[in-house]
């Protein structure tokens, strides 16, 4: 099956908020703070971390998609959660641009995608403020049928009945983006990710209901250019996502969602020092999907971090997705 959704948005809450800011000066410490949950943000984008209800669907073969995704989210710290005197604020826009072709595997289907984001950050920490905008990593996603999505013509998918069916899907996080080593916000993060997806999605009324699971673990390699705050290296542990979608058809052009989102692990470490900022988060929302007009539709989402570790940031998010098949 294909994803449809949301190539290149953000996590909620996956930032490092518990950096060591002993280790720097006071004036670094105050940069590092502001970096570690804004600049983080940046580093683990949303398409290594979460998604939407039917986000993987079948589609015809020799077919097209292009969708444009858009997100803004907005957290704040707890107010000594950094051991700074004030909360600090980010608000984050990503925007990306993604062309996807649906192709035959050997009776499968599968697809190939590339993907183009756009990031805006801001972070304020008391009176100070910072803000960055650029291209983010670019990148490529391979994906292919396990299991109930066989490939079918156009004239076959007009006709198909939509059944339970499994998937697999491999996104490649390059470094390309724009990146300064000693800027205290990046769009990009200067290195690569690897995030395998497996998805079920069980169906019992013939495409009415479906109720799905995403499983995904993210990897990253090193970021050997990180110089802000003095430092010169930022590693990451990998970061382990499940989410769990329940979704209605209200009619046959509208449905409903509720959503669970559960994020573990991705601990960063600066300069071979652990930041102790694993995430350990638990996210709800809601969304829903209407078909505009033939091969057209759209896609809201809203969620909220409704547990997490104690120093780790409030954050609510909502994301748009137009997208369109020919």
């Amino acid at each position: 099956m294909i994803q449809l959704n949301n190539l290149a948005t953000l996590p909620l809450a996956t930032t490092c908020n518990g950096v060591q800011l002993g280790l720097w000066s006071k004036g670094a410490r105050i940069a590092a703070a502001i970096l570690c949950v804004a600049g983080s943000i940046c580093s683990v984008p949303r398409h290594a971390a979460a998604g939407s209800a039917r986000d993987y669907l079948n589609a015809p073969v020799d077919s097209w998609l292009a969708s444009y995704n858009a997100e803004y989210e907005s957290s704040v710290t707890p107010e000594d959660g950094l051991n700074v005197t004030a909360p600090i604020r980010t608000n984050v826009l990503v925007q990306s641009l993604v062309l996807t072709r649906v192709m035959d595997f050997w009776g499968r289907v599968g697809g190939l995608s590339a993907v183009l984001p756009y990031v805006r950050v801001a972070s304020s920490l008391g009176s100070g403020a910072s803000s960055v905008s650029g291209l983010s990593n670019v990148g490529f996603l391979g994906q292919i049928n396990i299991f109930g999505g066989p490939a079918l013509s156009r004239a076959e998918f007009a006709a198909a009945v939509p059944q339970t069916f499994s998937s697999f899907h491999l996104y490649i996080g390059t470094p390309l983006g724009d990146y300064e080593p000693s800027r205290l916000l990046n769009p990009s993060a200067n290195r690569w990710t690897v995030r395998p997806t497996v998805n079920y999605s069980y169906t019992p009324d013939r495409g009415w209901t479906w109720l799905e699971t995403y499983a995904t673990v993210a990897t990253f390699t090193a970021n050997n250019a990180f110089e802000a705050g003095g430092a010169s290296r930022l590693t990451q542990r990998p970061l382990f996502i499940l989410e769990g979608h329940a979704s209605r058809n209200v009619t046959s052009r509208l449905w409903l969602s509720a959503d669970a989102y559960y994020d573990v692990g991705g601990e960063t470490s600066i300069d071979g020092a652990p930041q102790r900022n694993a995430a350990d988060t638990l996210r709800l929302g809601a969304g829903l999907g209407a078909k505009l007009w033939n091969g057209g539709d759209i896609v809201l989402n809203a969620e909220a971090v409704v547990a997490k570790p104690e120093s780790e940031p409030n954050a609510v998010g909502v994301r748009l997705t137009l997208r369109q098949f020919w």
